[in-house]
């Protein structure tokens, strides 16, 4: 009865069951506690290992100097962690002929609150490792500075430009040598920069499209550098006008990287000058725009000579004096009264802010700056880049300059011999818009003058803007095979131009589909570059 009375009775319940469970509540609870210390003792630990591991991974350091580095890093993060007790790390070194590898592993016993539960400690081990190319790298800049880039397309490129060239002069050492090159383009490039040498140039009228635009007296064409003289402009090469930029040359030799050669006159590059064209109807001599039916370049006085009749495309000033005799060619007063009128080629700004040059330069950008590891320079060049309007873009021109850039012969030879074992060679190419031949397309010349002359000379392949363009498409294609035929990994971004013919284009050119890039924010293309260059030239943790 009593035992009975003692199992039934409920006071003090609480106080039994408390007295049962308590044990196993504190062991719950210190169970929690010492789980969540072995988490961030293994977190702090993993921490401090891949912080020893990336900042030992410098190329230029001899393997002592990893060491210590790593030691140093590793030590210097495990300090203030108290729950970590006897912590060791070892590093190893795998070099490649074009990487390193390094391999680090950590351990650690882990101080517990409630030790009995684990024994007298916990022994931790983490590992980590991390991967670098060393590979040499040469990387060229192909950019797009035609008119449809002023802006906020500009502002945001010239960031972009110099945020990558930060990265890539951060990936030097003494061991990985960096150069870089940019080649700026609109429908012409400007090669009148450093490592530039005349001996390129056709000078004296040899190449077969030397003078094409101007009359044949006494069986002669007048060549290019010479009317430069004549307009006794001042300034660029020489003194001589003429600002550096080029036409392409004729046949195949257009988009290819045969060096120039003058017992070959057609392998040379032709000074680009645009003719002075007629003045427009109603228009003052001298005019000038971006009209994409009308003339754009009008810049001498059409009527010095009461005698000659003004033909489209065709200079007044159109003979070469010192090829000819005085009794054919016109009196040096009329040479005096021509120069007179002569627009001397300037930036001019329009009431749209855009931006428009007039003479026989028009349209031509700032020069290319070859390979180079004196980073202020490329930064100083990239700053200077601006908008260029008319004349169309060509985007073959600017990669074939940019491979000609990287090859090994003239006109550039800087670079590495294309497939040398530890050199990278890169192209970026950036452009906002399709491949288009501009301007005067109601007139006899067809278009404004560009790298290939008059859309009326022929040189595209048609004289048709349209078909011409896509004749341009192809040697655009052209030059990205050969770059990809030698070893060449380009990458390619159109910005706010993602069109399927552009989309097309551009991701058959990039290496891989996923090194096409279409960029729809100016905002957004610095981070673009960024994460192109994150992909050749950052050290990466691969664990």
């Amino acid at each position: 009865m009593l035992l009975k009375k003692f199992w039934r009775s409920k006071s003090g319940n609480f106080a039994l069951l408390l007295g049962m469970g308590l044990p196993a509540i504190l062991s719950a609870v210190a169970f929690a506690v010492d789980v969540s210390t072995i988490m961030r003792a293994k977190s702090n630990l993993q921490n401090a290992l891949d912080s020893a591991n990336l900042a030992s991974s410098h190329l230029g350091d001899l393997e002592i100097t990893r060491n210590d580095a790593f030691d140093r890093y590793f030590q210097a993060n495990i300090v203030g962690h108290g729950e970590l007790a006897n912590a060791q790390a070892t590093l190893t070194v795998d070099r490649g002929v074009n990487y390193v590898k390094t391999k680090a592993v950590a351990s650690a016993d882990v101080n517990l609150n409630f030790a009995f539960l684990f024994g007298q400690n916990k022994h931790i081990v983490v590992d980590a490792s991390a991967v670098e190319s060393n590979n040499q790298l040469e990387v060229v800049l192909v950019l797009d500075n035609t008119g449809s880039m002023a802006g906020a397309r500009m502002t945001a490129l010239r960031t972009a430009t110099k945020s990558l060239l930060d990265t890539l002069e951060a990936t030097k050492s003494p061991t990985r040598q960096v150069r870089a090159s940019l080649v700026p383009f609109v429908t012409a490039v400007n090669v009148n920069g450093d490592g530039f040498d005349p001996s390129w140039i056709d000078m004296h009228g040899k190449s077969s499209t030397n003078g094409i635009n101007f009359p044949v007296i006494k069986g002669k064409r007048p060549n290019h550098m010479a009317l430069f003289k004549q307009l006794g402009l001042k300034g660029g090469w020489n003194d001589s006008g003429w600002k550096g930029c080029v036409e392409a040359r004729p046949g195949a030799y257009n988009v290819s990287d045969t060096p120039p050669d003058p017992s070959k006159p057609d392998s040379l590059f032709v000074p680009y000058f645009a003719p002075d064209d007629p003045a427009p109807a109603a228009t003052p001599s001298g005019a000038y725009g971006n009209s994409a039916t009308s003339y754009n370049n009008s810049y001498l006085d059409d009527t010095v000579d009461d005698e000659k009749v003004k033909q489209p495309g065709v200079n007044t000033l159109d003979i070469d004096l010192s090829d000819l005799t005085t009794a054919d060619a016109p009196s040096r007063k009329d040479m005096e009264k021509v120069a007179k009128y002569v627009a001397p080629t300037r930036k001019i700004v329009t009431e749209t802010g855009s931006t428009i040059t007039v003479g026989p330069n028009r349209s031509c950008p700032t020069p290319v700056v070859p390979l180079t590891d004196d980073f202020d320079k490329l930064r100083k060049a990239a700053s200077q880049m601006t908008e260029w309007n008319g004349s169309g873009t060509n985007v073959s021109e600017g990669l074939s300059w940019g491979m000609r850039v990287l090859s090994p012969g003239e006109p550039y030879t800087d670079g590495a011999p294309f497939k040398t074992v530890g050199v990278s060679k890169i192209v970026l190419l950036l452009t906002d818009g399709e491949n288009v031949v501009y301007g005067a397309s109601n007139e006899p010349t067809k278009s404004d003058y560009t790298s290939y002359g008059y859309l009326a000379d022929g040189r595209f392949g048609s004289d048709n803007q349209a078909t011409a363009a896509r004749n341009v498409d192809g040697w655009t294609k052209s030059v990205c095979t050969q770059l990809k035929n030698q070893g060449v990994q380009i990458y390619t971004m159109v910005l706010q131009s993602d069109t399927a013919a552009n989309r097309t284009l551009y991701s058959a050119c990039a290496s891989e589909p996923g090194d096409y890039y279409a960029v729809n924010d100016p905002a957004k293309l610095p981070n673009v570059f960024l994460q192109i260059a994150n992909k050749f030239s950052k050290l990466q943790l691969t664990n």
